[in-house]
């Protein structure tokens, strides 16, 4: 569904990515990991259009989407959950939610799409009508993930969906990602949570300093002991 092929971006004289390549095939849930600084979020930026690479290549089923603007990105069925969620603070969830559907074709299916946000998410269904400013930090990520869903991806991108949630909070939106997979969503999750990525991942990239440092199945990832020391402290 997803490849890129040596991608580089800078901003102004900083080298932001070095050469990154990955693949995302449909059904799919990969994880990219890496530190703060490692670059995954201006990888996942650039799918979405928001920075132009200075070289290299992304293709989305098939076809190159160097020359498609960012607003246009959408519609082909690539959608991004930013880190840190950034809703419209005074505007309820469902103004949130209907914010998510504008395409023409989302707006066709908001009703059944609604719908589905609320089964998978039953707390925002209660609560509606709430101010998106006032939910705690688990609520307001549910409802970021489903102003996403809102928009029929075919490729959702999660930056960071565990940052700032409490450990059991974390737990339950990890479930949450498999259950949206398994509804036929492909999933590229950024996350420095390597662990509970890897538990629901079927393959990872892990990058550094904007270069590929190590890929594979998950199972040959928490097996490799570089990614131990690094990451898991072992």
């Amino acid at each position: 569904m997803l490849k890129i092929e040596n991608l580089h971006v800078k901003y102004g004289a900083f080298q932001a990515l070095r050469g990154i390549s990955l693949e995302v095939s449909e059904g799919e849930i990969v994880a990219l990991l890496g530190g703060n600084g490692a670059g995954k979020t201006t990888t996942i930026n650039t799918i979405s259009g928001l920075n132009a690479p200075s070289e290299g290549t992304i293709t989305f089923e098939g076809v190159s989407i160097a020359d498609i603007p960012v607003h246009k990105r959408p519609a082909l069925g690539i959608v991004q959950v930013p880190e840190g969620r950034k809703l419209f603070p005074q505007l309820t969830i469902m103004e949130n939610l209907t914010v998510g559907s504008y395409l023409k074709h989302t707006r066709e299916k908001r009703k059944e799409n609604l719908e589905m946000c609320f089964e998978i998410f039953p707390i925002l269904s209660e609560r509606k009508n709430q101010l998106a400013g006032s939910l705690s930090g688990g609520e307001q990520q549910m409802c970021a993930i489903a102003r996403g869903l809102m928009q029929q991806p075919k490729l959702l991108m999660l930056d960071e969906p565990s940052l700032g949630l409490a450990p059991v909070i974390v737990d339950a939106m990890f479930d949450v990602i498999t259950k949206i997979n398994a509804q036929g969503v492909t999933i590229l999750l950024v996350e420095q949570n390597v662990i509970a990525s890897l538990d629901i991942a079927s393959r990872g990239y892990v990058i550094e300093t904007g270069e590929n440092v190590m890929s594979g199945t998950t199972e040959m990832l928490l097996n490799n002991e570089e990614l131990k020391r690094a990451y898991l402290g072992i």
